[in-house]
């Protein structure tokens, strides 16, 4: 491994870190504000961060602003919908129908969703030991979440927020898998920034609709500082970073880090809240770390065949 390949995974620990740690943060918003409101103002602080990076890639490159659009139009507008409305309309939706480890649970298959659609599009190809290593994460992942205080659900009444998190789970599969050939043509950040800008006006579409239902008066100074926060760094710099290393590091091992988001939220949980953690789930975390750590080596290793 490169020095190089490092500084990519040291940004995917971030991208995660963030991630786990946005769950408690970002309840704060939820609990005086409808999801797509939150959604509303959350990708405003998304918008406003991803332009900067994107004025520095042109700045870099000496291209115009619109550049990308005019040599990728439809394919940066799909993806947009794709990563920001699909899958984020579906997540919303799922966490709000089901319980919160059945759908950490349906969201940890979205690193097999993305090296199956990367092996069948011949995107990224994994060694056989990079399967191994994919699958010891996963397996990680459903300790955490099966041992988590929060009781898994899987009844009738929750089975349409399970379906939506399995739509989500795909949809963020594909997301990461289909944007390998544009982050290769189109720098990442402003493949991310031009990417949300499509997709942004249906979302202040969808929030309008639920605007009547919020109580103004009490959206305090916390809420906003949860917006910000789940804004600026959840869905505006970890996604241009997770961008970054899809390209250099390629779809699949970049979103085997996904499955390090549960343990996070376990650890912040514990730390913030006073949630316990048992033996059970300090192996499940041990098991993911193994599963990246052998995916990390394979990288040095053939592609299967």
């Amino acid at each position: 491994m490169t020095r190089r390949t490092l500084r990519y995974e040291l940004a995917l620990l971030f991208d995660v870190l963030v991630w786990g740690i946005n769950f408690p943060i970002i309840k704060v918003a939820l609990a005086v504000m409808h999801p797509f409101v939150v959604n509303v103002f959350r990708f405003i602080f998304s918008l406003l961060v991803l332009w900067g990076l994107h004025l520095q890639a042109q700045r870099r490159s000496g291209t115009d602003f619109f550049a990308p659009l005019r040599t990728h139009a439809w394919a940066i507008v799909g993806l947009g919908l794709l990563g920001y409305v699909i899958y984020q309309v579906a997540f919303i939706l799922g966490v709000s129908l089901t319980t919160a480890g059945s759908a950490a649970l349906i969201m940890a298959s979205a690193p097999l969703w993305t090296a199956l659609m990367s092996q069948l599009l011949r995107y990224d190809r994994l060694h056989w030991l990079g399967w191994m290593g994919l699958l010891l994460s996963l397996a990680g992942t459903v300790l955490v979440v099966l041992y988590s205080p929060r009781a898994l659900d899987f009844s009738r009444q929750a089975l349409q927020g399970n379906l939506l998190m399995m739509g989500a789970s795909v949809a963020w599969g594909a997301y990461t898998a289909l944007s390998q050939p544009l982050v290769r043509k189109i720098d990442p950040s402003s493949l991310t920034f031009l990417s949300l800008l499509p997709a942004y006006p249906v979302l202040l579409i969808l929030g309008i609709l639920f605007f009547d239902t919020v109580t103004w008066s009490a959206v305090d100074g916390r809420a906003w500082a949860a917006i910000i926060f789940s804004g600026a760094l959840s869905t505006g710099l970890t996604l241009a970073l997770w961008n970054q290393a899809v390209r250099h590091v390629g779809p699949a091992h970049t979103a085997a880090f996904g499955n390090l988001t549960p343990f996070v939220a376990l650890v912040a949980g514990h730390l913030l809240l006073n949630e316990p953690i048992t033996f059970a789930q300090i192996l499940g975390g041990v098991l993911i770390l193994g599963g990246l750590l052998l995916m990390r080596r394979t990288r040095r290793l053939p592609p299967a065949t």
